[in-house]
């Protein structure tokens, strides 16, 4: 079973990581939010909810694949297990640099995506406006492959945990920390908004990824680290 640790680490990354997730995403919801203009004020939350549904769905999903590959890769060998959880840990730094700003390698990955995007989006666009709950599910199962380096990076962490069935919880649990962000609309939401693309913010988000991923990195100093909080915490409850 996955760690809660890890889910909170995953939920985490997808809220800090919000401020991309707006602007990739922030666009698609307003449109759909047009369309469903007249709709009574529960039906309109209830078929934006089940489009999210179908978004997170589909994040999950992809964990699940690409968790039974580095399952395969992890059974296979142990050294090639290894090198994907240093790939793993290079893509949550690369994860914070580029939440920071600091560095956008991450977009280059966004392009690989078009390939499969190009024949997504048609499909996807025939399915708007929103009529029904079967309707906004699917729609939102497409929409969840739009290119993202966020996601992509999410992937290849989920991948390293060498377990098809977390790997899927960890990418649902990431799609759980996207939700406030990209499905609550008006005052509030732009007040979210203001907060997440805040420079402090993204800066201080940033940073706690980096370290995040410095500390994924194989290494002694994991167990030093999970030593350290053994102790406070033993100390604590004294």
């Amino acid at each position: 079973m996955t760690e809660a640790p890890t889910l909170i680490a995953a939920i985490t990354i997808g809220l800090l990581g919000s401020t991309h997730c707006i602007g990739m995403c922030g666009g698609i919801t307003s449109a759909l939010s047009l369309s469903l203009k007249g709709r009574s004020k529960a039906e309109t939350t209830w078929l934006m909810l089940t489009y999210h549904a179908g978004r997170i769905s589909s994040y999950a999903l992809a964990g699940l694949l690409l968790g039974w590959v580095g399952w395969f890769l992890g059974d296979a060998s142990e050294s090639l297990q290894i090198t994907l959880r240093y790939i793993a840990s290079a893509m949550l730094i690369a994860m914070g640099l580029y939440i920071t700003g600091w560095w956008k390698g991450l977009m280059k990955m966004e392009k690989l995506g078009q390939h499969l995007w190009k024949h997504i989006q048609p499909v996807a666009s025939r399915l708007l406006p929103i009529r029904n709950t079967p309707n906004a599910l699917a729609l939102g199962a497409l929409w969840g492959w739009l290119p993202c380096g966020l996601v992509y990076s999410t992937l290849i962490w989920s991948a390293s945990q060498n377990n098809p069935t977390q790997s899927a919880l960890l990418m649902a649990a990431f799609g759980l920390g996207t939700l406030p962000a990209v499905f609550l609309t008006g005052l509030f939401a732009r007040q979210l908004a203001s907060v997440i693309q805040a420079s402090v913010t993204r800066s201080i988000a940033g940073i706690m990824m980096i370290l995040f991923g410095l500390y994924s990195i194989p290494g002694p100093h994991q167990v030093w680290v999970m030593s350290i909080l053994s102790v406070g915490h033993g100390g604590h409850s004294m």
